[in-house]
């Protein structure tokens, strides 16, 4: 059996040895919003992130008007009540009423404190199970030990996931040793570096872990369907986030919508990037590029999910959809209309008025007698050369920044509350953080249309700031730091599922 890495089950060897392991790297930088630097580049932003992917430095963030709190304890991200205790990672049958009265108050009854318990502790126990007993659990594995060590019910996709990350990342099995030729031999579980380790397979393994999260809460994982779907609107500009791998959405529960594959939210964005050295040899701890763009991604990622949460009961807006270029089908051509005939005479006439205008003889559809020649030196067929009317005819209406199958709405946010609270669950290396920012409505409309939307004046707007709260970085290979990160992941699921008078 190979893995999907390509090379042969893990614990295998011994065999040439790998990269050895990098030092274990997170940014570092630090930042104190200050609101009057920030409102001398409110005014030409859109010449300052112009440039953004070859200029980026830290006016940006300071133009942003972002402070960043990090290693923030759970309490402080998940709203009072809603975080489950620390005495749910354990068997509900051996917690007493007495330790949980006063530290849950988000459900209703004790029956349904105990039944919730219940369907926490069923995934969490897995959770906390050791790393090997679970490799070994996994259907087909190699080597594995028989009968096997533990039954996976919840987290089976989880591990299957996490195996595929720790043959980059588990160090806790290297053995090098060397030959008396001078080869190096190697015995463990890794098969190359961290920084060797597709992106996909952090994807993949996050989102295994959040949709074991989610998935009593009636939700499940939204995967964009395309790359325009993860660009944030800036003004006039798009800026494309690929970071953000999925976010986490609600089932509809009108079941012909479900049919349909339709999803409501989004809730929470899933942030994912594959850099693992945030600043060169002769940057200080906090002053490197790549730790600038890692916290501009997270709130970039922020940002789109907040504009998609905003466009409830909102229609896309399309500039171009009344031009004649863009109408379904191409039955006429804006103020002329008429069928296919009238179509290609009016274009015909619109290419002749363009050309006698420019001094160039009009062009219609040609074939040329050159002949293309593949690689073996057969011909192939005809190029043709397109004129006026078939590009015409070829040209599209740009893709929508809507996916279709998605009903946008503000889960979780109060009616009239004039801000929304976006979590992100952001991921390097091979650890999860819970990453929590509060976004003013009037700032997302500043940043989305500009001054001219949101009446900005430099000198009186307080909301002009974005306070970024972040959690420890949780490892997924520790057993006890994925039982924490689950209960910082469930904690914000049930404050967002709360019942909202008024709301989505």
């Amino acid at each position: 059996m190979r893995t999907r890495s390509g090379a042969k089950a893990p614990d295998i060897g011994p065999r040439p040895a790998p990269a050895r392991p990098g030092p274990l790297d997170f940014p570092q930088y630090q930042v104190q919003g200050d609101l009057s630097a920030a409102h001398q580049h409110a005014q030409t932003l859109d010449q300052l992130f112009l440039g953004l992917e070859k200029n980026v430095s830290a006016q940006h963030v300071e133009a942003l008007n972002i402070t960043l709190l990090e290693e923030r304890t759970l309490d402080l991200l998940v709203p009072e009540g809603y975080l489950p205790p620390s005495t749910w990672l354990q068997d509900p049958s051996l917690a007493t009423e007495s330790s949980e009265k006063g530290q849950d108050e988000a459900a209703s009854n004790q029956k349904a404190r105990g039944y919730e318990h219940e369907s926490f502790y069923q995934r969490a126990r897995e959770l906390l199970l050791r790393n090997d007993d679970c490799f070994d659990s996994l259907p087909g594995k190699p080597g594995a030990r028989r009968p096997p060590p533990v039954k996976l019910s919840h987290a089976n996709k989880f591990y299957q996931n996490l195996l595929f990350m720790a043959e980059f990342w588990d160090t806790s099995k290297d053995n090098y040793e060397t030959k008396e030729d001078g080869k190096e031999l190697y015995t463990g579980r890794r098969y190359g570096g961290g920084h060797e380790m597709p992106s996909h397979y952090r994807e993949d393994t996050v989102g295994a872990f959040v949709e074991l999260c989610v998935w009593p809460f009636r939700c499940n994982l939204q995967n964009p369907r395309s790359s325009v779907s993860r660009k944030l609107q800036f003004r006039k500009q798009y800026y494309p986030i690929q970071s953000i791998s999925s976010a986490v959405c609600r089932n509809p529960t009108d079941r012909q919508k479900a049919r349909k594959g339709i999803l409501e939210g989004p809730l929470i964005g899933i942030h994912c990037r594959n850099t693992t050295t945030f600043r060169t040899a002769s940057d200080a701890k906090g002053e490197g590029k790549e730790e600038i763009i890692s916290l501009l991604f997270e709130v970039g990622g922020a940002l789109l999910i907040a504009q998609k949460r905003a466009r409830e009961g909102k229609e896309e807006e399309k500039p171009w959809q009344d031009r004649f270029w863009a109408l379904a089908g191409k039955r006429h051509l804006g103020e002329m209309g008429g069928g296919r005939q009238d179509l290609e005479t009016n274009a015909s006439a619109r290419r002749e008025i363009e050309a006698t205008k420019s001094g160039v003889e009009p062009m219609d559809d040609v074939e040329t007698d050159q002949k293309d020649h593949d690689s073996d030196g057969k011909e192939s067929k005809k190029r043709r050369i397109q004129g006026p009317k078939q590009a015409y005819l070829a040209t599209k209406p740009p893709e929508s920044q809507w996916e279709s199958k998605m009903e946008y709405c503000a889960i979780g946010k109060a009616p009239g509350a004039g801000y929304d609270n976006i979590y992100l669950i952001s991921s390097l290396n091979h650890h999860i953080s819970l990453v929590h920012i509060r976004i003013d409505d009037r700032y997302l409309d500043f940043i989305t249309h500009g001054p001219a939307q949101a009446d900005f004046d430099p000198s009186t707007q307080e909301w002009w700031s974005l306070e970024v709260q972040r959690s420890k970085w949780f490892d997924l290979l520790d057993p006890d730091d994925r039982g924490e990160a689950m209960r910082g992941v469930w904690g914000v699921m049930r404050w967002m599922m709360r019942d909202v008078v008024g709301g989505g």
